[in-house]
C-alpha cells in the first residue's frame, strides 16, 4: 500500500537516462607531512647541558632546541684556528720572501721553500674548515669563530630547520651522547600542512584515478 511505501522510504519514478556517481569507501589515517617532517640528531658526541624545547612546543628556523657540551667538538675549531693562524703567518712569510727574492736579496729556494710552505697551510686550511662545515656550521660562523670566545669552543647547538612543531623528543638534561649515534633526539614537523594516507583494495585500483576528489572524514562528520 501506499502507506506500507511511505513508512519503508521507498519511492517510484519515471526511469530516465542520467549519470550515476560511483564512490567506494576507504580507510586510512591522516599522516604527518614528510616532506616538512625531519629528525634532529647531534654531530657530535657530548654531555647535554640545557634542553630548551619540549613535546608540543613551536619552534622557529633557526631556534636552538638543545645545547650539547663537546671535547671533540673543540678539538676541530681549535685544529681550524690553528690552521688558519699558520695561514696567516706563511703567507706573511711568502709576501715577503718574493719582495726581497725580487730585489734579488735571497736566494730562489728560499722563495721557493717560502711557497711550499704556504701551499701546504692552505690544504690544511682547507681540510679544517671542510671538518667544522661538516658539522653544520656555515662560513658567517667561521668568520666569526676566531674572535670566539674559548669557553663557546665546546658548545654544539641543536637548530630547528623551519618553523613547526615538537612532534618528538628523546633527549634529556645530562644525557651522554655516544660517537656514531644515529639516534633522532628530536622531531620537527610542520603541520600546517598533513597527507591523507589510504589503503586502496585491488578490487578498487582502477576505479582510483588521479584528479578525482576525495571526501575525508576523521570521525563525527569531520
Amino acid at each position: 500500500t501506499a502507506d506500507d511505501a511511505r513508512e519503508a522510504g521507498l519511492l517510484a519514478a519515471i526511469a530516465t537516462s542520467g549519470v550515476i556517481d560511483v564512490t567506494c569507501e576507504l580507510s586510512g589515517a591522516i599522516v604527518l607531512n614528510e616532506d616538512r617532517y625531519t629528525h634532529i640528531l647531534s654531530r657530535v658526541p657530548g654531555t647535554v647541558v640545557d634542553v630548551r624545547k619540549r613535546l608540543g612546543d613551536a619552534v622557529h628556523a633557526g631556534e636552538i632546541l638543545a645545547v650539547v657540551d663537546s671535547t671533540e667538538l673543540a678539538d676541530v675549531k681549535a685544529e681550524y684556528l690553528a690552521a688558519l693562524e699558520r695561514y696567516e703567518l706563511e703567507r706573511s712569510i711568502f709576501a715577503q720572501e718574493e719582495e726581497i727574492w725580487q730585489k734579488k736579496i735571497s736566494s730562489q729556494r728560499d722563495f721557493l721553500n717560502a711557497k711550499r710552505n704556504l701551499a701546504d697551510a692552505d690544504i690544511a686550511l682547507r681540510s679544517a674548515r671542510q671538518k667544522v662545515l661538516s658539522l653544520g656550521f656555515d662560513e658567517e660562523y667561521l668568520a666569526r669563530l676566531p674572535a670566539a670566545p674559548r669557553t663557546t669552543l665546546t658548545r654544539y647547538n641543536l637548530i630547528a630547520p623551519f618553523d613547526g612543531t615538537v612532534v618528538e623528543k628523546h633527549i634529556t638534561l645530562g644525557e651522554v651522547l655516544k660517537p656514531d649515534s644515529e639516534a633522532a633526539l628530536f622531531g620537527v614537523a610542520d603541520l600546517r600542512t598533513v597527507w591523507v594516507d589510504l589503503h586502496v583494495p585491488q578490487i578498487d585500483l582502477l576505479r582510483v584515478q588521479p584528479g578525482q576528489h576525495a571526501l575525508v572524514s576523521a570521525g563525527d562528520g569531520i
